[in-house]
């Protein structure tokens, strides 16, 4: 996604070249891609018989807010405070954060 999103519509090719070392197997790469394509996250435009191009079909920050959803629904039962709660008690997040959070909140930021 990161690559569609950086560089804009490309061939199934050009977006393989462009994936770090070590690339996955091409076959690898197309499959994730008809994944996320099911997914609504990608969508792909014919460009010839056996020649797409493929483009994200949803920014970066409706990507990030669904996949953040699901987890919080796979992982914490849908609940943000159970989230939060484990947060605090992982120490992950300090109370000053908390309270800051708490502030936006209160602002509705």
């Amino acid at each position: 996604m990161n690559v569609l999103w950086d560089k804009g519509a490309m061939s199934m090719r050009d977006l393989h070249e462009c994936l770090p070392e070590p690339r996955q197997h091409f076959n690898t790469v197309s499959t994730v891609v008809r994944r996320l394509e099911e997914r609504g996250f990608i969508s792909h435009e014919a460009l010839g018989a056996r020649f797409f191009h493929y483009k994200a079909a949803i920014s970066r920050e409706d990507y990030n807010i669904r996949k953040q959803k699901g987890f919080v629904s796979k992982f914490f039962d849908g609940s943000y405070m159970n989230f939060v709660s484990q947060l605090v008690k992982e120490e992950e997040i300090s109370v000053e954060e908390l309270k800051e959070l708490i502030k936006m909140v209160e602002e509705g930021k």
